[in-house]
């Protein structure tokens, strides 16, 4: 019987659980085992692995490779080179038709035929006609390759590399040198390895280490837990919605002083198709206010893409609607989310966020730190975002310090509202882009959009989760208590009125606490043109429309509307014509002006002939100034027009003032003492 097959037949001897036990009895599925005076009822199948046999046959050892691998192994010449083997020793030692010749006469004819001793072939027969092909494979090449380093010297070298997790990049030769140190302190007879075999053991232990790559890199892949890395994995759109923030790798320009600036960009990603259904872009950081804004988008409609001629709002295409098949809600407007996957950030746990969350029946749950499997799928779309949208803008700057190119903030092209609005757009087309992660498991081979991914997972849920009323969106907005006045309702400086306040003016409000007397009015800090007042008598919500919106064809948020008031009331915006025109001319020529409409400017102004002559020599900063080579102009060349129009400013103020004429009596009899003074006649 073969050494691989367990004898469960009457009569055979196990060792089962700790015991010998002798088979009594057996009706295809159940065996009697008996040992002793003891009786027991197993089920077949469930011996295997857990009894071995206690005949006198071999059993297989637990250390040998299976034969499907060490065929496995082997090369296609190699196993041409079996099966010719084995067709010999088929034709000459194993055929039944020569059963009757010496078994010596017929290795001697494999032999021959292989080009081997007789010896040879004697040995490679029986493991032929014990193992079948395997045997015919040489057992040097099954056998494990023996490492050339000894393993201690390996554990040094590990817990040296381990050392540099928070530490700089250090050399290949500095790690060889601490672990050969360590190695001989534990092991003062130890043999050293060759440089060669070193290195190149050095470079099969730090694989996955990352210690003499990216910094950022080996702490992260530190950090992350070991064995079995877990994911989440949702059912249905809707019942996981994951948020992030990251800075975006491209520099936006502000839009007043048209400097360059950094962004941070906040995602709400559904887990289930990969749907953005939320993002804000904002300028330096990101605020708990700007993660509710994003909640907003959520539970609201959005559009992505670039405007379509069928779309009645022309804001693009409609964005997917996640839903859960609970609680199910009147018709509204959005869609309600079962659970927040966040960070442990503070605008992520913030009050606000928790408390409108916990009213819509959100569940927040903060993702397990330094785990990046809780959150792969926002993460790979931000590097998606980064390699199909950012690197093609102007002031790109690489995902990190060592990918920046020289000066990329000069290239600084897009403001902040309109790369959040390019983004949107590019937003569209990701919806309906093939994903890779997306497939039916019916259909492996077929890739899905997330637009696709989430038609089918409402397919199979059935059912929407809705906001029941538009007060629940509200909770997202910022409360501004005002009183209502004849022309409306003033809030950060700027006024808004709407027909929902002609019951209510001049009135005041029934609410107490700290804003006694005063309404509450719902404001959007993405979009301050409007804000929202509901009537406490119809419960409706009105909105208020601001005076100057009119004006605006795009969102204007509250921190734009700050900044633009607080250039208003600035000092010093105004300033001596006469004054700014002699800075201007005098950087002009110490070429110190950047700005392009300073240096066009500068040249219609240089360029004006003056009716003076050649200037004169001065001792002023300016006159010195103006008397400068060529070098000082910005384009390389001489500019005598500005020279002469500063000398001559320069020469007026060293002339005399000019006097006045109420003196002129005084000035008459100071020159002519002896005349008699003039006589005032009375008629």
């Amino acid at each position: 019987m073969s050494p691989e097959v367990l004898d469960v037949s009457v009569g055979a001897r196990l060792w089962y659980q700790g015991a010998a036990w002798t088979v009594v009895e057996h009706d295809g599925t159940g065996v009697l085992l008996r040992s002793g005076e003891q009786l027991t009822k197993v089920h077949g199948p469930s011996l295997v692995g857990a009894a071995e046999p206690l005949d006198d046959r071999r059993v297989m050892d637990p250390t040998e490779e299976l034969d499907a691998v060490v065929l496995a192994s082997l090369t296609s010449a190699q196993r041409a080179d079996l099966q010719r083997q084995a067709a010999v020793f088929d034709q000459h030692v194993l055929n039944p038709a020569k059963n009757g010749t010496p078994a010596n006469e017929r290795y001697q004819a494999a032999a021959k035929v292989l080009g081997i001793s007789l010896r040879t072939a004697y040995r490679r027969g029986q493991r032929y006609a014990d193992k079948g092909l395997v045997g015919l494979v040489d057992p040097r090449k099954a056998q494990p390759r023996r490492p050339a380093v000894a393993p201690e010297w390996d554990a040094a070298c590990t817990e040296i590399l381990s050392g540099y997790r928070d530490a700089s990049n250090p050399t290949v030769k500095a790690v060889l040198g601490k672990a050969n140190a360590l190695y001989l302190s534990r092991h003062p007879q130890g043999v050293l390895p060759s440089r060669a075999a070193a290195y190149r053991r050095v470079a099969e232990l730090d694989k996955g280490r990352y210690t003499f790559g990216a910094a950022k890199q080996r702490r992260s892949v530190a950090a992350r837990p070991t064995g079995m890395l877990g994911r989440l994995h949702a059912d249905r759109p809707g019942q996981y919605v994951v948020l992030d923030t990251t800075r975006l790798d491209v520099f936006a320009m502000e839009p007043v002083t048209g400097r360059w600036l950094n962004t941070e960009l906040t995602v709400a990603m559904d887990l289930h198709s990969r749907c953005v259904l939320g993002l804000s872009l904002r300028p330096v950081s990101t605020t708990a206010r700007d993660v509710a804004a994003v909640l907003h988008q959520v539970v609201t409609a959005q559009h992505w893409g670039p405007p379509t001629d069928h779309d009645s709002d022309g804001g693009g295409v409609p964005a997917p609607y996640v839903g859960v098949p609970k609680n199910l809600l009147t018709s509204a407007t959005g869609a309600l989310p079962d659970t927040i996957v966040v960070d442990h950030g503070k605008v992520y746990l913030a009050a606000h966020t928790k408390a409108v969350c916990h009213r819509l029946g959100i569940n927040v749950q903060p993702a397990t730190p330094h785990k990046p499997t809780d959150k792969p799928t926002v993460e790979r779309f931000f590097r998606t975002l980064r390699q199909q949208l950012l690197e093609h803008l102007p002031a790109y700057k690489g995902p990190d310090v060592y990918s920046r190119g020289k000066d990329v903030e000069a290239g600084a092209f897009y403001y902040v509202p309109e790369l959040e609005a390019l983004i949107r757009e590019w937003v569209g087309i990701y919806h309906h882009s093939p994903h890779r992660g997306l497939a039916d498991p019916r259909l492996p081979a077929v890739d899905l959009s997330p637009a696709e991914m989430f038609a089918r997972g409402m397919a199979t849920s059935g059912v929407l989760r809705l906001p029941a009323t538009q007060d629940l969106r509200m909770e997202f907005l910022d409360v501004a208590w005002r009183t209502i006045q004849h022309y409306g309702v003033e809030i950060d400086g700027r006024r808004y009125d709407g027909p929902g306040l002609n019951l209510h003016r001049g009135t005041s409000s029934p609410h107490t606490g700290a804003h006694p007397g005063k309404w509450p009015f719902m404001v959007d800090r993405d979009d301050v043109r409007t804000v929202y007042f509901r009537d406490p008598d119809t419960h409706t919500w009105h909105q208020l429309v601001w005076e100057h919106a009119h004006g605006l064809d795009a969102p204007f948020s509250a921190e734009a509307a700050d900044y633009t008031r607080r250039l208003s009331v600035r000092a010093d915006r105004h300033v001596d014509p006469s004054a700014a025109l002699v800075d201007l001319l005098t950087r002009w020529a110490k070429g110190a002006v950047t700005d392009r409409r300073e240096q066009n400017l500068a040249r219609r102004v240089a360029t004006r002939t003056t009716a003076d002559p050649a200037p004169t020599t001065t001792t002023t900063a300016a006159a010195a100034a103006a008397t400068s080579t060529s070098a000082g102009a910005p384009d390389g060349r001489s500019a005598p027009d500005v020279i002469d129009l500063l000398a001559h400013l320069e020469r007026r103020r060293g002339q005399p003032d000019v006097v006045d004429d109420t003196d002129v009596f005084e000035r008459y009899y100071a020159d002519r003492p002896d005349e008699e003074a003039f006589e005032v006649l009375d008629e």
